[in-house]
């Protein structure tokens, strides 16, 4: 039996070699999906790992706890409380605590507040100069921190967490460095803990040291700490959905714990974008798993009707029916089995390819259980394919085998179409009624239904095939085209010809809807990104205030022609984008659905204003008279914005018992370049019955704000929306201040009198529709502080450069002055044209900004395009690009096998008088001329279905025009050799 098997393997070699290489494709293509789809999954959480800021890959976790049992029993205590610990492979968890203080510097000068920190391995994690802090007493300063103070190495200094409190003495151990060095801004270790992170610029930058010292401190409570930092690169996909679970099902923290951090928003994303790449995934792995099932069906069926005459004579001639078995289904058998092994090495190196052309962080493809498994049941199921289809190919007489005259069709096929039709027509429907599908058909039903449609279009298609090229036919008999009709009316009496249609006219609307798909994705991938970044360029800097960094930008690029200052703040109600207005239309990408320009909306963001107070001596004057009330020193202070935007500071006293007087504030830094801008004036204590006559300066000597100045309401304000209720009441004799607090019992500690050099409200452009703004309703929004601030809304665009479909955008010196603080809790940003020099950053540090990181429109749509559908996009691309190659296959296979029946018909009508020309037309271009049309239809169907603009250019109608004509091609190549078969090249008249 065995030799029997292999002698009818010799016998047809070519054709078992080429069963075998179907089977093995079918098995590669189906072991190439799941791999690729966990490679994308991989791909996934090292892209986002390549982006994510030390806040994402965090929780965060603080709470004020007593210090009576120690500092390690505390974050024991406080470990505890948490419900859910993260844990798991890449986690980290870095315990700490910190306590605010003062130490008073060695030079006269006012107490600088600082923080001393303890935190787990911290010195590692800074570029320190001289020994790590081991012991109590013992502590690292920033070179910053330690400049003001006047410390070095080896000097002690005073820390004090409270006035009551006796002061902790430490000794300066080491000295890290913070200036021009931005990795620590970048570095997950410190959580994204704004207060503990050592920022270029900053003076007041923690002190560090071991938890002993700050027990020693003698104050009943600190800040405690517990950081839990995600490393991605060491998680694998099973341990991030782990994690996500785990935060997911995390109860809610106990009262007074705070927890902060973006892990628990980031992981479920990463879930997310891993469920979007799958789709598209298993989408072209039934495409491409459907086109080689479909080839290897068409050759089995050929194998099988090529034995089916073997397998009659032997029956008449006695054969036992186990030999007629093996004769018929054993070589078939055989085949598909040790095609098992063959199959799995090439959908691992198809996998590994597809992952390599598509992913910018792939690694090594490894087989899985699941691909296992999959490679198993697609092998039974091939086994059980070319069973049936050998047994169907025996099926009708003895004459008809003999004769060699093709099975009939069952009605499976056409339930087949009518299935797929019906299903398509449901898909679409429900789609287009907007119907909402849950579950795993939410995601699979857009991908399938024009998929399905596709499918449903090709079978239909292929069904006018027979009687068209029937009617095809006997018009070229009645005009006299012989080799025209005979092409045609062989087409129409072939049944396979209609599958072979049907089968190149689905995959080249599949490949053509995937490639429209996938310029679409880029497409849209760039728009977003460009939206979401707001501009070519991107640069996320450090500046001492948000002043400074105008300033900054404006010195480095003065022309406004390829920089922009930006102050970028996120908050529930959406992202408010301050800009300056002066470089919008230069710099910003502006959306092209916006009914206004960005011309027109930066005029109308910088409406005239007040003029600002400006100090350009060295001492500020304040002429003021105290009430008779104040019984104690009250501590006024006045903040500035200096020449370069830093914020200055001085502070003085108000004497009681004197009356009028005048208070002198030392601002030497405003003497230079274009001098100061006053922000406000404040009190400690209550200023009720203060009077403000004037405000002058001294060296040189002017007057900055005269009687007439003081007695305007329209140049003085109050805090926007702060606690307390302050009046301002203008007299003849200059300006009155008085207080009245909502709660006598907690007084507001910082009373204000503010400038009033700013529009109120706030000119801003919203983000929506545009009748938002046809009422000029007055909104309230974000202005770079938590205090909202009255809008008025100006113009509404559907999207905003910055800040999408939900934010503002406002102009930043407004906003910086309406903000009403020197604290700054927006992200700092500087713009770059697409046009901006090669040297920008260069430029940028050279004022004095410490650049933190850069992203570009380009390097966000491609991030975008790593962790969304891209790789399931090109994975579909990619596969319809291979079912082109199964086609090829496909239409050689078709047309060689019909060459020796085909060739007996051609010569028997040669011998009885054909001409040689009608021949050759008949065999040359008669493949051609139908595979062709059925590529060009499909093409069409696909740029059809495909979503979004469909002109005819770029990268999909290039892979059509090449798909087709390697389609072309091959029928043309395969038709000639046919042409060639003994007895077509008969001499003309022969």
């Amino acid at each position: 039996m065995v030799r029997l098997v292999l002698s009818a393997i010799r016998e047809r070699l070519g054709e078992t070699l080429l069963l075998g290489l179907l089977a093995a494709l079918v098995v590669a293509v189906g072991v190439a999906g799941p791999l690729y789809a966990d490679a994308a999954a991989r791909n996934v959480v090292a892209a986002t790992a390549d982006t994510a800021t030390p806040a994402e890959v965090s929780l965060t976790v603080t709470v004020e706890m007593t210090s009576r049992n120690g500092f390690a029993a505390a974050l024991a205590e406080l470990r505890g409380s948490i419900a859910t610990v993260p844990a798991g492979p890449g986690v980290r968890e870095i315990r700490g605590g910190y306590r605010r203080g003062a130490v008073t510097p060695r030079e006269p000068g006012a107490p600088v507040e600082l923080l001393l920190a303890a935190r787990d391995d911290a010195c590692a994690h800074l570029a320190l100069t001289g020994a790590c802090p081991a012991g109590p007493g013992e502590a690292a300063l920033a070179a910053t921190t330690a400049s003001r103070l006047g410390l070095a190495v080896g000097d002690t200094f005073g820390f004090q967490v409270q006035p009551s409190t006796p002061a902790a003495t430490l000794r300066v151990t080491g000295v890290y460095d913070v200036d021009g060095a931005s990795a620590t801004l970048t570095d997950p270790y410190w959580a994204g803990r704004a207060e503990l992170t050592p920022v270029p610029l900053r003076a007041e930058n923690p002190i560090f040291a071991v938890p002993e010292s700050l027990q020693a401190l003698g104050a009943d409570t600190f800040q405690a700490t517990l950081d839990y930092v995600a490393d991605l690169t060491a998680m694998s996909p099973a341990d991030v959905d782990a994690l996500a679970r785990t935060l997911r099902d995390g109860d809610v923290p106990g009262r007074g714990i705070a927890v902060t951090g973006g892990l628990s928003r980031l992981l479920p994303q990463i879930v997310a974008d891993r469920d979007t790449v799958a789709v598209p995934v298993v989408t072209g792995a039934v495409l491409l798993l459907g086109v080689a099932w479909w080839v290897l069906l068409l050759g089995v069926g050929h194998a099988a009707a090529a034995r089916r005459t073997q397998t009659v004579l032997g029956a008449l001639r006695g054969a036992p029916a186990r030999h007629r078995a093996a004769l018929t289904a054993g070589p078939g058998v055989l085949t598909v089995l040790l095609a098992l092994p063959v199959g799995l090495v090439l959908g691992r190196l198809l996998a590994q390819l597809l992952a390599w052309a598509a992913m910018d962080a792939a690694g090594p493809v490894e087989l899985s259980v699941t691909a296992l498994a999959v490679a198993v049941g697609l092998t039974l199921a091939v086994l059980v394919s070319v069973v049936v289809a050998y047994v169907r190919a025996q099926r009708g007489g003895v004459l008809d085998a003999l004769r060699q005259v093709p099975a009939r069709r069952g009605a499976a096929g056409g339930v087949a179409v009518v299935v797929v039709v019906v299903l398509a027509v449901a898909a679409a429907l429900q789609l287009r009624n907007g119907d909402e599908v849950l579950g795993l058909a939410g995601y699979v039903l857009p991908a399938a239904a024009p998929v399905l449609m596709l499918v449903a279009a090709g079978l239909v298609a292929a069904r006018a095939v027979r009687p068209l090229a029937g009617l095809l036919g006997r018009a070229g008999l009645r005009s006299g085209r012989a080799g025209t009709a005979l092409a045609a009316l062989y087409a129409a009496r072939r049944p396979g010809m209609d599958r072979l249609v049907a089968l190149v006219v689905i995959v080249m609307a599949l490949l053509g809807h995937a490639a429209y798909g996938w310029q679409g994705l880029q497409a849209d991938e760039t728009e977003r990104a460009r939206l979401a970044l707001g501009a070519a360029e991107v640069v996320r800097v450090r500046a001492p205030s948000r002043a400074a960094l105008l300033h900054q930008v404006r010195q480095a690029d003065p022309a406004g022609a390829w920089a922009m200052a930006v102050a970028r703040q996120e908050s529930s109600a959406g992202t408010t984008v301050a800009v300056d207005a002066s470089r919008l239309a230069r710099v910003a990408y502006w959306p092209a659905t916006a009914d206004v320009t960005a011309d027109q909306l930066a005029r109308a963001l910088r409406p005239p204003a007040n003029p600002a107070v400006r100090v350009t001596g060295a001492t500020l004057l304040l002429d003021l008279t105290a009430p008779a009330t104040v019984e104690v020193d009250q501590p006024l202070t006045a903040v500035l914005d200096g020449p370069d935007g830093a914020p200055v500071t001085a502070t003085s006293a108000v004497v009681p018992g004197r009356g009028r007087q005048t208070v002198r504030l030392a601002v030497p830094a405003c003497a230079s370049g274009d001098g100061c801008r006053l922000s406000w004036l404040s009190f400690r204590y209550d200023p009720g019955g203060l009077v403000l006559h004037g405000i002058a300066q001294a060296g040189p000597d002017a007057v900055v704000a005269d009687a007439a100045a003081m007695t305007d309401p329209a140049r003085w304000r109050t805090t926007v929306g702060a606690e307390g209720r302050v009046s301002l009441t203008p007299l003849p004799a200059g300006l009155a201040v008085d207080y009245e607090p909502a709660d006598p019992r907690f007084p507001d500690p910082e009373v204000r009198v503010q400038v009033a050099d700013v529009p109120l409200p706030m000119p801003a452009v919203l983000a929506g529709q545009a009748r938002l703004a046809h009422d000029r309703t007055v909104l309230r929004g974000e202005m770079l502080s938590p205090l909202r601030r009255p809008v008025d809304v100006l113009a509404a665009v559907p999207a905003l450069p910055g800040a999408g479909p939900q934010g503002l955008l406002v102009d930043l010196e407004y906003a910086d002055r309406v903000g009403d603080s020197t604290d700054n809790i927006a992200d700092l940003q500087v713009w770059l044209s697409p046009d901006a020099p090669a040297d920008a950053l260069d430029r940028l540090r050279d004022t004095g900004l410490v650049p933190v990181s850069a992203q570009t429109a380009v390097q966000r749509a491609e991030h975008g395009l790593a962790v969304g559908q891209g790789p399931g996009s090109r994975f579909r691309l990619g596969a319809a690009l291979l079912a082109v190659l199964l086609v090829m296959v496909a239409v050689a296979l078709v047309v060689a096998v019909d060459a020796p029946r085909r060739g007996a018909e051609l010569a028997a009508l040669r011998t009885q008088g054909l001409p040689q020309r009608a021949v050759g037309r008949a065999t040359r271009s008669g493949y051609v001329l139908i595979v062709a049309a059925a590529a060009a239809g499909g093409g069409l169907l696909g740029a059809a279905a495909a979503d979004g603009p469909t002109a005819w250019s770029g990268l999909p109608v290039a892979v059509l025009a090449a798909a087709a004509l390697l389609l072309s091609a091959t029928a043309f190549v395969v038709g000639t050799r046919l042409s060639k078969v003994a007895g077509l090249d008969l001499e003309e008249g022969r």
